[in-house]
């Protein structure tokens, strides 16, 4: 039985409360009271049917519309405003509003003619999804930039940064020198983060440093130069970047090590990629692995070089693939039923330790559905597919009709439970470890208690329906390490232990 238990956080949100008032602002409006001056283009005259050449950037300047920046409300206990030269002061629970901007501190002083607006001290600011803290705070509210001494805080719901030497403009942020990292990391000194020079950061983009480290608190594991991360959530927008950052794992088979995934675009449109994954641990070494990747209406092809580790069972098997092109089909939807089918097919060149090399190819479909509401708390689920594969070594093949169903019930705060059943009905066999499957037809349940907000503790039991033998009987404790989830099972049947550690901010 394979099961992947994973956590997963939201930011915590900062509440703030906003008192506002209006203050001076200048916006130009003309005779007729609109806040623009009526402007006409002069159209070229023809003659001979010959045109006469435009200035096309002299037209365009003429025609450019320009938005008064948006007025400033300022509240504080004691607010002092000068009309002699413009000069404005706020004292206490100071609130700063421009738009989508604010700012909050206990003084603040500027100018309402400059419009520029001077912290002396601590000054939280908050823009759309960010919330960052910072000192010596120097704002310009006809630009909406700022210059800060040091900064630290949420630039989105998944991005930590700290540094000195801060500048924002036009929505990016420039650290002279800083770290990022992910929320659930985040101290004073974080578990695991980048620190770098001349950062700098494109919200929703990707973030770009020089001289970067990559450190687990006090260690450095890695150093690049130059070193490009994404912040975004499409895979389109990605430009010759890492897609994650290096994530630290550990399991009792392939003990401590890396895991890491980088995309490289091939095209303007971002449809056609090269893409490199990696795992680095202290038993296994260095697996690689390195695809073309090709996004069509018809589907998804990849092809190239891989290592990769087994899913099918929990032998943590690795086979090498070279070399090897797969096709994924795009997802059927049945209409509104919520019912859709997955098919996928695969040929290569198997390597595993210990079997002849050989030519794989085999294809695979499933048909099953969104979770089904049956009451509060509790959903059903159906699934069926058919795989077939062959294998030329030892001329083998196999065919596997399998169907299933899963429940699971919530019933309360703490406890929960799961019920499963499949039948794989495998005929034939395959010569790899890699791809064997465990227990092909079996039934179990489990039982998860949710003791303290770290601690769940998960009993899980299985029998296989071809022996009616007990084949699992797993006692496993999951503990919140702050960044990262301990996963230690004691597998009674087989009187065995394993242990697993996971980041959670990352897709293991």
């Amino acid at each position: 039985m394979n099961k992947k238990l994973t956590a997963a956080v939201l930011a915590a949100i900062l509440p703030w409360s906003l008192a506002v008032f209006g203050a001076d602002s200048d916006t130009a409006k003309d005779s007729e009271g609109q806040l623009h001056s009526k402007k006409m283009m002069t159209v070229p005259a023809v003659q001979d049917k010959t045109a006469v050449p435009v200035d096309l950037d002299a037209a365009s300047q003429a025609m450019d519309v320009t938005l008064p920046a948006q007025p400033v409300h300022l509240s504080a206990d004691a607010l002092l405003v000068r009309s002699s030269d413009n000069y404005i002061q706020g004292r206490g629970n100071v609130d700063m509003q421009q738009g989508m901007d604010e700012m909050h501190a206990n003084y603040l002083e500027g100018n309402t003619k400059s419009q520029v607006y001077y912290i002396p001290g601590q000054a939280i600011y908050i823009n759309d999804t960010n919330v960052l803290t910072g000192t010596d705070v120097t704002y310009d509210s006809k630009t909406g930039g700022a210059v800060m001494h040091s900064v630290d805080g949420f630039m989105g719901p998944m991005t930590y940064i700290r540094g000195t030497g801060v500048e924002m403009s036009d929505g990016t942020i420039y650290i002279k020198h800083g770290l990022i990292t992910t929320p659930h990391a985040v101290a004073k000194t974080p578990d695991y983060y980048l620190t770098g020079d001349d950062i700098r950061i494109y919200p929703g983009e990707k973030f770009v440093a020089e001289n970067t480290k990559l450190w687990f608190k006090h260690i450095c594991l890695l150093t690049y130069g130059h070193y490009e991360g994404s912040l975004s959530e499409n895979d389109k927008q990605q430009i010759w970047l890492f897609t994650l950052l290096p994530r630290p794992t550990y399991n009792s088979d392939d003990g401590f090590g890396l895991r890491g995934h980088a995309l490289f675009p091939l095209n303007r449109s971002g449809d056609f990629n090269f893409n490199v994954n990696y795992a680095l641990n202290t038993k296994n070494g260095f697996k690689p692995s390195a695809k073309l990747e090709k996004h069509t209406k018809l589907g998804t092809f990849r092809f190239g070089y891989s290592t990769e580790e087994s899913t099918d069972n929990d032998d943590n098997i690795w086979a090498t693939k070279w070399p090897e092109l797969e096709y994924y089909a795009p997802r059927i939807h049945f209409g509104s039923t919520g019912i859709y089918a997955d098919s996928s097919a695969s040929w290569g060149r198997w390597a595993e330790s210990g079997v002849d090399t050989g030519t794989h190819k085999g294809f695979r479909t499933e048909i099953t559905h969104e979770p089904l509401p049956l009451w509060r708390n509790a959903n059903l689920r159906f699934f069926a597919g058919y795989r077939k594969d062959w294998y030329a070594t030892d001329d083998a093949q196999r065919r596997d009709p399998y169907s299933g169903v899963v429940l699971n019930q919530g019933i309360n705060d703490h406890l929960w439970t799961s019920f499963w059943y499949k039948k794989h009905n495998v005929s034939g066999y395959t010569p790899y470890r890699f791809d064997t499957l465990d227990d092909p037809r079996q039934k179990g349940f489990s039982v998860g208690y949710v003791l303290t907000p770290r601690d769940t503790f998960i009993f899980t039991l299985t029998q296989n329906l071809d022996t009616r033998d007990i084949s699992d009987r797993n006692y496993t404790w999951v503990r919140d390490l702050h960044s990262f989830v301990a996963i230690i099972t004691y597998k009674q049947v087989d009187k065995e232990w394993q242990v697993k550690v996971r980041a959670k901010d990352f897709d293991l």
